[in-house]
């Protein structure tokens, strides 16, 4: 989280104060005119005495007078020391001509150094909303930025900003190194672009794309650019440049994105005649910032095919032929999908949806119809997203014909042959082998093109026989997308 911060804390230059230095040198001064001084009335207090030439007579007035003579003339010599030391302290004391000179030529090179205006730099910044981009999983914000140094310096680690509406989020991923975003003073957050080193009277072109979601009522924003200085210990703010930001947000409309898929499976295997394997897969993303609760999908197969729903459901992998419509990557989260089937209306409650976050899923049914393939191929299953009982999304898509693809024979041991007739071949299909299979084997069958049936974590696999009945497992996993927005 970038915080606000002083030009100090982003890289103070120390400097000594000439002021500092020369009241330093005073003090020194005057510590020696005082040992000076003292040196000085201690010398004068001792006064030598003449000594009379041996025999001379001289009379009580006369030697008065003499007294009082060099009493005059020691006196007389006291006023000029002490006259002498007060010249000599003034003298110390003033700062010599050298040092006059010195402090006034750095006060007119700091007085001749150039102002930094930030209106001296010019530019223009313009962006605009991409078209909903359904395989990564959000919008990007196109920016581009023509900026001219008119200044007088080099620019460095400096960032031109715009403030972003409040009800979008830039997302944690691409390349975040091209800009910063922090809370600004007015709450909102900013958009900081990083500029190229540019020197004084340099031009540049700087284009960004920026990852976001979201959904305002914002259309075409006018504002203001900021230049910003940004290191790790925070901003600052270097004054308005001159030119303004131009960002269409039109696009960001939608609160959901919603898709759905429906297939017939042609050649699975294991199944009797007009049976045949059905997939069903949806995906639904928050194109919000808040989370929103009590989320359902809806399912409708039409008339014409009916739906045996599977006894119950376990998680799997996703199919071959899913795998197109539904993206996975490894730090995606997966878990068990529920399905309840009516007729051939099936629900899936999702739950809460976080603002931003991917719901992706599928699961399987086998359906039946005297209907021919061509036919089953123009029919249409409704998909809904539903808010509680408020219908959000509404869609309808017409039954895909696919292939089933299994896994190889080398892949499974643990395998016997059970020679079923199915619609779509006469050849025996290959079953994994359990209790409830009391038909006769025959390891020398070849098995039909597509493989051994789907696997779950129960021994039998989908559309395995028993009995006489359709025992079936279904598959199906939910598989969640987690987008992290941006910190600020």
């Amino acid at each position: 989280m970038l915080k606000k911060a002083s030009i100090l804390s982003l890289g103070a230059i120390v400097v000594l104060s000439p002021g500092i230095t020369a009241s330093a040198e005073d003090g020194l001064k005057e510590k020696q005119n005082e040992e000076i001084k003292e040196e000085l009335v201690n010398t004068d207090s001792v006064i030598p005495v003449e000594e009379t030439k041996e025999g001379e007579k001289s009379s009580g007035k006369a030697e008065l007078k003499e007294e009082s003579r060099e009493d005059s003339e020691r006196s007389k010599e006291k006023e000029e020391t002490s006259e002498k030391l007060e010249i000599n302290t003034e003298e110390v004391q003033q700062p010599s001509d050298n040092e006059n000179n010195k402090e006034k030529s750095e006060e007119k090179e700091e007085d001749n150094e150039p102002e930094f205006i930030a209106s001296d730099i010019q530019g223009t910044l313009s962006g605009s909303i991409s078209a909903f981009n359904e395989k990564e999983g959000h919008y990007y914000l196109n920016v581009k930025v023509n900026i001219t140094n008119r200044s007088l310096y080099d620019l460095e680690d400096t960032y031109v900003g715009f403030s972003l509406p409040k009800d979008i989020r830039v997302l944690e991923i691409g390349d975040a190194s091209a800009f910063e975003l922090f809370e600004g003073d007015n709450g909102a957050n900013n958009l900081a672009i990083k500029l190229p080193r540019m020197k004084a009277g340099a031009a540049k072109e700087i284009n960004v794309k920026v990852p976001v979601v979201g959904k305002t009522s914002a259309k075409a924003v006018n504002s203001s650019l900021e230049l910003f200085v940004i290191s790790p210990e925070g901003y600052v703010s270097l004054g308005k440049i001159s030119g303004n930001a131009n960002v269409n947000y039109a696009n960001l409309k939608e609160e959901w994105h919603f898709n759905g898929v429906a297939q017939a499976l042609t050649d699975f295997p294991g199944l009797p005649e007009n049976h045949f394997g059905m997939q069903f897969g949806f995906k639904l993303q928050n194109l919000t910032i808040e989370k929103v609760n009590n989320m359902k999908v809806e399912f409708i197969v039409p008339n014409g095919v009916k739906i045996h729903k599977p006894d119950q459901y376990e998680e799997a992998d996703i199919p071959e032929a899913l795998k197109e419509f539904l993206n996975r990557d490894s730090g995606d989260i997966s878990e068990s999908l529920t399905i309840n089937w009516s007729g051939n209306t099936a629900k899936i409650n999702i739950g809460s949806v976080e603002g931003g976050h991917i719901y992706q899923g599928f699961f399987s049914a086998v359906g039946e119809s005297k209907l021919s393939l061509d036919t089953i191929k123009g029919l249409k299953v409704k998909i809904t997203l539903n808010n509680g009982s408020k219908t959000v999304r509404e869609l309808t898509v017409p039954i895909e014909l696919v292939s089933y693809k299994g896994s190889s024979e080398k892949d499974n041991k643990d395998t016997t042959v059970i020679p079923i007739k199915n619609s779509n071949t006469d050849s025996p299909v290959k079953q994994t082998s359990s209790s409830h299979n009391t038909s006769s084997t025959s390891t020398k069958s070849k098995t039909v093109e597509g493989g051994l049936l789907p696997k779950t974590a129960s021994t039998y696999p989908l559309g395995a026989l028993a009995g006489g009945m359709i025992a079936m497992l279904g598959a199906a996993i939910l598989v969640i997308r987690k987008r992290f927005f941006y910190k600020v």
